[in-house]
């Protein structure tokens, strides 16, 4: 497998195989990120920044081999946003109790004091908060990730060659 192409090079066609391979990588590497971020520190989910180039390059790649535009990526980064809220606010009251209380008390200063105080009040508790629900926000990154990787890996390859490239045979190019 050739990392350079697959996470790097945002030209070219790439087919399901390859595409869950490096999906099921670039998976791994956000968990571990999100993992120490939600129990060592908040401030080392900076490091998911730099995965977001080798997603694009992917996700690019796999939308050129079904003939469309990789600006498309877009829309499964809405659709990744958007599952995972879902299932934040779905998972929280019960794998996180507490940081669902936690939410709660929030919500309660937020009508008692306002917006600002609520904010306030929440940075100060921030690293509290991402370790008490740690395990909701892993659940909802593997199931909305999951979901939206599946969608990408679904899509069919265009069999004829179009702008990107030469169809792919369901192998990753090698260079020498």
């Amino acid at each position: 497998m050739d990392f350079r192409f697959l996470f790097l090079e945002p030209q070219g066609r790439l087919a399901p195989r390859p595409f869950a391979r490096g999906f099921i990588l670039l998976t791994g590497a956000m968990m571990v990120v999100t993992v120490l971020s939600s129990v060592a520190s908040p401030g080392l989910g900076i490091l998911q920044y730099a995965l977001v180039f080798p997603y694009v390059c992917l996700f690019g790649k796999r939308l050129h081999d079904a003939g469309l535009s990789a600006w498309l990526w877009l829309g499964f980064l809405l659709g990744y946003g958007f599952l995972s809220m879902v299932f934040q606010m779905m998972f929280l009251p019960v794998l996180s109790p507490a940081a669902f209380q936690v939410q709660l008390e929030m919500q309660a200063v937020m009508a008692a004091q306002g917006m600002s105080a609520a904010f306030e009040s929440l940075s100060e508790r921030a690293p509290e908060y991402a370790r008490l629900a740690a395990v909701t926000t892993i659940a909802s990154f593997l199931i909305a990730s999951g979901l939206t990787g599946y969608a990408a890996f679904r899509m069919r390859s265009d069999p004829k060659a179009n702008r990107h490239g030469p169809p792919t045979n369901n192998t990753a190019p090698t260079f020498p």
